[in-house]
């Protein structure tokens, strides 16, 4: 005797709902109760989390942006150095990373820096919203397909 668990089990409330439900896609229930389909959020959704992803990992949880700016602040002051041998210069440590703070370079990598991690917060909270979307539209199909119990 095969076992087949997704046939509603007949005298439950499961069973008589599916001999009286209408052959609607979940697509025309989702339009008729004025929610957004769950296809289009999630095809939505998922072009968000590509654009994210980059951003994600330098400037998210445990991200990269810090140690890429440790690197490019060690490479400046490696130029430093380097220009004041050549200009027979003799610099300390504080000096080359003040220098190193106030080089081009470095203001440019740290306003690149910003523009991106605005850019992920605002990725971030499109994408937090296409979730609630998605939760609110779940709810609002609970709701207008409720059955009381009798």
């Amino acid at each position: 005797m095969p076992n087949d668990f997704t046939a509603p089990v007949v005298g439950t409330a499961t069973a008589r709902r599916a001999q009286f439900a209408p052959s609607v896609s979940s697509t025309e229930m989702e339009l008729r109760a004025g929610v957004t389909p769950l296809d289009e959020l999630l095809s939505e959704r998922q072009d968000l989390v590509e654009q994210i992803a980059t951003l994600r990992a330098v400037y998210g949880p445990f991200g990269t942006w810090d140690h890429q700016r440790k690197s490019e602040l060690a490479r400046i002051k490696s130029l430093i150095r380097l220009q004041a041998m050549r200009d027979n210069r003799k610099v300390t440590n504080d000096i080359v990373d003040e220098e190193a703070h106030e080089h081009p370079d470095y203001t440019a990598f740290v306003v690149k820096g910003t523009k991106e991690r605005a850019e992920y917060f605002r990725l971030e909270a499109e994408l937090e919203a296409i979730d609630f979307r998605v939760n609110r539209g779940q709810s609002l199909l609970r709701y207008a397909t409720y059955e009381p119990r009798t």
